[in-house]
């Protein structure tokens, strides 16, 4: 009996230094999860180390994994889906939207505070907040907003807010600070800096008083594209968005770089450059989706021409890019545009040979029923963005053709917010072409990632895939559809770690 009391804790022993060995970082108890692989929701955990998945189970089986410096995530009872991989979008850009406020429909001074903590929450610290146009008609005029307004929402954000013309704006109380304007200061010739009844500075700035402030906003420079870089990947996150593939940052390769380096980089980026500089990409010895896990190139974009001259040299340019081994994605909308682009990708792809090309369409808009059948047969991607056309493109068509589609927005153009796209691709257009709630989700995940190469390392909740995965307030799969666009991010993990937690932000 002793011995077997003796051999009985060596196995407890050893069995509890292997699971330290082998613990989990993290992992998330109690949850529903989708992991697209399957239709079916499946309650349990999942287990996350190193930054990948090593486990999805039974929470309780989860859960005996653990270790005391673990880090527990309780999904109580929520939907956990795979991160979502905009396949389409401008991701620079969108964080441009965040320095711009919109005032001009605003009716009550009273909402601004609020609108000015959501830019806020996604600025790096700062950051000036500029725009304004505020339409004062249905304000009391000899009660304008003061700095005292806006400033608990801005604490540490400078903010100039113009109003209906450029004569008149708004400074908050770090703006008018970093502007050296206080109590006594004179406005220059031509200018009014406003005062209240101490003698102390309103923050409101009239002609040439405005100039003082302006003069402190940074210029868009080389060393402010990380602060871009910073905003957009805050937002990315807040959205449950955790790849993009961008169309629009080939100039921004090396600030998201470095973004990666510092660890500010919360999104994977597929970063794309036009088709006209392939030999460039090629000469740095760069293929489709080369690169680490955050920061990968080898696309090459372009636009569709009906000139026979343009298309020609669209055809060289994309013959040669394809030799080169790199991936060509062209932005192609209507018949006639997506007709062009097919004739050109079946031409190069006789001429060159069979190889995992992935040729692509960007948007695939307004197809004839002969163009479908085509993007089944060559399997060339349409990347397709459900708001852009109002939900109208035919989904269940090219399913049925075998095109691999993928799911993104087009922001800035349209939202971002991917579940605003599933929305559109499960309510709108026409009901034959609608999709289920679980075909709109794979699209937007998996069918996003075979559009990047990227099917083997993400997509969906799987054990050896990027710990990529997004907790929402609702499941979506059993709320009524018009509800969709209601549902929140809860939490997004990204590569193992929590990016976003709206819990915190409350």
């Amino acid at each position: 009996m002793k011995v077997l009391l003796i051999v009985f804790v060596f196995c407890i022993s050893a069995q509890g230094t292997v699971l330290g060995e082998d613990a989990p970082d993290l992992v998330i108890l109690n949850a529903k999860i989708h992991t697209v692989a399957s239709k079916k929701v499946r309650k349990g955990g999942i287990a996350i180390k190193d930054g990948r998945i090593i486990k999805v189970d039974h929470t309780y089986k989860i859960r005996n994994m653990m270790v005391r410096e673990t880090k527990r995530v309780d999904a109580r009872g929520r939907l956990v889906v795979p991160g979502f991989n905009d396949s389409h979008t401008h991701f620079m850009a969108i964080g441009n939207l965040f320095t711009s406020i919109d005032l001009s429909r605003v009716r009550d001074p009273g909402q601004i505070p609020s609108m000015l903590r959501h830019y806020v929450r996604f600025l790096p610290k700062g950051r000036w907040i500029q725009g304004g146009n505020w339409d004062s008609s249905n304000w009391n005029p000899e009660r304008l907003p003061t700095r005292h307004l806006i400033d608990a929402a801005t604490p540490e954000t400078p903010v100039l807010l113009y109003g209906p013309s450029a004569e008149i704006a708004l400074a908050n109380s770090k703006a008018l600070e970093l502007a050296g304007i206080e109590k006594g200061k004179k406005a220059p010739l031509g200018g009014k800096i406003e005062i209240d009844s101490e003698g102390e500075p309103t923050g409101v700035l009239r002609g040439t008083a405005i100039l003082l402030v302006r003069g402190q906003i940074p210029r868009l420079a080389s060393k402010q594209f990380d602060e871009v870089g910073e905003t957009a990947t805050n937002y990315a996150a807040s959205l449950g968005v955790t790849s993009v593939q961008d169309m629009h940052s080939d100039y921004m390769a090396e600030t998201l770089r470095e973004l990666s380096r510092k660890g500010k980089l919360k999104t994977r980026v597929y970063d794309c450059t036009p088709l006209s500089q392939w030999k460039r990409l090629a000469d740095r010895g760069i293929q489709r989706a080369s690169g680490d896990g955050f920061v990968r190139e080898g696309c090459l974009k372009s636009l569709a021409f009906s000139d026979r001259g343009a298309t020609e040299d669209l055809y060289k340019n994309i013959s040669a890019a394809d030799r080169a081994g790199l991936q060509v994605m062209i932005h192609a909308i209507g018949s006639s545009a997506n007709r062009n682009i097919l004739n050109i990708y079946e031409r190069v792809i006789t001429e060159n040979g069979k190889r995992d090309r992935r040729f692509r369409s960007e948007h695939a808009a307004r197809l004839s029923a002969t163009e479908i059948s085509r993007f089944g047969r060559l399997n060339i991607v349409p990347s397709l963005q459900p708001r852009l056309f109002g939900g109208y493109e035919p989904y269940r068509s090219l399913i049925e053709s075998g095109a691999p589609i993928a799911f993104g927005s087009d922001a800035t153009m349209t939202d971002f917010d991917p579940l605003a796209g599933v929305h559109y691709a499960v309510t709108r257009g026409r009901p034959s072409e609608r999709l289920a709630v679980h075909e709109a989700v794979r699209l937007y995940t998996l069918g996003s990632a075979y559009a990047e190469f990227q099917e083997d390392e993400k997509g969906t909740i799987e054990k050896g895939k990027y710990a990529d995965v997004v907790l929402l307030s609702e499941n979506i799969f059993e709320i009524p559809k018009e509800e969709i666009r209601n549902v929140r991010v809860e939490m997004t993990i990204v590569n193992g770690e929590i990016v976003y937690d709206a819990r915190q932000r409350r």
